[in-house]
């Protein structure tokens, strides 16, 4: 009876998973600038983007990250935090100019997260990328055209940072 006890046991723990099954248990490694885990891009259009976000790299050193995440592998309550999570663990930016972002979309939730390291927060507030994901992403999501909101959208932000790095520049 013992035997059957924790047997019994052993099966009904089994099958309880404190998560659903699928979901991630520990972060992804990157597989470059853009980390499409979600499958929304085609392989030329993953080319493009990638094309964009190394050349601003090289323009600027701001390093711009996107990752796509599928409602599987995070619940939707969590998806804010897991991208933030993912942006402190792949440590997107230099080390000295902390000059990364981390785009974080969902298809299947529905959600769009950008996080800004501290030195991209001193030329791109909050309420403009919040503005950019309004008038940029989102419209182009709603039309399911999630290549061009996130290659749009990427374009407005490295925009956005040029023209406030140089109007603080003339503000010197």
């Amino acid at each position: 009876m013992k035997l059957l006890s924790l047997f019994l046991f052993l099966c009904l723990k089994s099958c309880s998973p404190s998560e659903p099954v699928g979901f991630w248990s520990s972060i992804p490694e990157p597989l470059g600038w853009v980390n499409d885990f979600e499958h929304l891009f085609t392989q030329k259009q993953l080319k493009s983007l990638d094309k964009l976000l190394s050349d601003n790299e090289r323009k600027t050193s701001n390093e711009i990250a996107v990752i796509t995440i599928p409602s599987n592998a995070v619940s939707k309550v969590n998806f804010d935090s897991t991208v933030l999570e993912i942006a402190k663990a792949w440590g997107i930016g230099k080390k000295v100019k902390n000059n990364g972002i981390l785009i974080g979309i969902s298809k299947g939730h529905r959600l769009i997260r950008i996080c800004n390291a501290d030195g991209i927060t001193k030329l791109l507030s909050d309420s403009e990328t919040k503005l950019i994901i309004e008038t940029v992403f989102i419209p182009n999501f709603k039309k399911e055209d999630y290549f061009l909101g996130t290659f749009s959208g990427i374009q407005s932000l490295i925009k956005t940072i040029d023209k406030n790095r140089i109007l603080k520049e003339i503000e010197k």
